[in-house]
């Protein structure tokens, strides 16, 4: 039994194209195992019997019969089995060394998925980049990892609306037009500043290694709820991570340049910097710039109870609000 996933042709015959033309009408009404059977049904897909799979109730296509051959997959909940949560078709399959020409084909996906959908409600990640059109009941999703692999995803929304942004299931960012951002998550009164470092270098890899995927860029602000001038920034020139201690430029008072220089800073141009040229492939650099930015946060008397993040992220013609929901810190409502 051949299993394997479509690549060098599966954009040139539009196999892709068809399964996003074939899924997009789905409507599966409550999202029941009947509903869903009969939905799928229509396009000659039939479901395999059900096993356990990662804590879900997972359930394969029949070889043949299902898209690209029954290579695809329908979970449910455990608690529910007869309620579908999710249609899985993973389309891209690329071993690891191979992620810059994975990269090539998750732009080429996300290029038909805008053809065919419009522009996308929301992008995220989480060391891979996915892109979400939300529609009444339910999500598409395109879904990169880090080791080459893409999913074409159907999510069903009405059992957890946020389910296919949420951040334990999706990443460390998401990026949205500010009506289509899911509330702010609170600020995490127990955070000290290891646990804001730990979280930040979660984000920092994140963001440097998914956002070259669009390609794109990001640029974060980290500061004081009360005092806007006191901040750090950091952002991304292609694969390059650059880092910024800007408060100085408000309270230069405040600044070392002896300490900053030991610390790994560098003063090019009147501002405090310092770049990483590789940090999409290095997860060391996210580290050591985290490190760096919550130090200058701590200098420029920035307390974690008191800080707030606000930032873009643009590519593709389009130019969404940043939001790091994992960070434990507010979105800044002034942003």
């Amino acid at each position: 039994m051949d299993k394997r996933i479509p690549r060098g042709s599966w954009l040139e015959d539009d196999a892709f194209r068809e399964l996003v033309r074939q899924t997009v009408p789905l409507r599966p009404g409550g999202w029941s195992l009947p509903e869903f059977e009969d939905a799928v049904s229509a396009l000659g897909w039939e479901l395999d019997e059900p096993d356990e799979f990662a804590g879900q109730v997972r359930r394969r296509f029949v070889f043949r019969k299902g898209p690209w051959g029954g290579y695809g997959s329908v979970d449910s909940d455990p608690e529910e089995p007869e309620r579908i949560l999710k249609l899985r078709v993973p389309v891209v399959d690329m071993p690891p060394e191979d992620v810059r020409t994975a990269a090539d084909m998750v732009r080429a996906a996300w290029w038909v998925m805008e053809e065919e959908l419009g522009p996308p409600t929301l992008w995220g990640g989480g060391v891979g980049p996915w892109m979400l059109w939300r529609r009444p009941g339910s999500s598409l999703v395109v879904h990169a990892d880090s080791e080459g692999q893409v999913d074409f995803e159907l999510v069903n929304t009405d059992a957890d609306p946020d389910a296919a942004g949420r951040t334990d299931s999706r990443g460390s960012w998401r990026a949205a037009d500010p009506e289509h951002l899911p509330p702010a998550a609170p600020a995490d009164p127990a955070a000290d500043r290891d646990a804001m470092e730990k979280r930040l270098y979660r984000a920092l890899r994140a963001l440097a290694h998914d956002t070259p995927f669009l390609p794109g860029m990001f640029i974060l602000h980290l500061g004081s709820a009360q005092d806007p001038q006191r901040f750090v920034q950091c952002w991304n020139e292609g694969l390059e991570l650059v880092i910024e201690a800007t408060g100085y430029l408000h309270h230069p008072e405040l600044a070392d340049p002896a300490r900053l220089a030991e610390s790994g800073w560098q003063s090019p141009h009147s501002l405090w910097q310092r770049r990483f040229p590789d940090a999409m492939g290095e997860a060391s650099c996210a580290k050591t710039a985290a490190h760096m930015l919550v130090g200058e946060l701590g200098n420029l008397g920035v307390d974690p109870a008191d800080l707030v993040h606000s930032g873009t992220v643009s590519g593709r013609g389009h130019n969404f609000h940043l939001d790091l929901p994992g960070l434990g810190a507010r979105r800044d409502p002034r942003a």
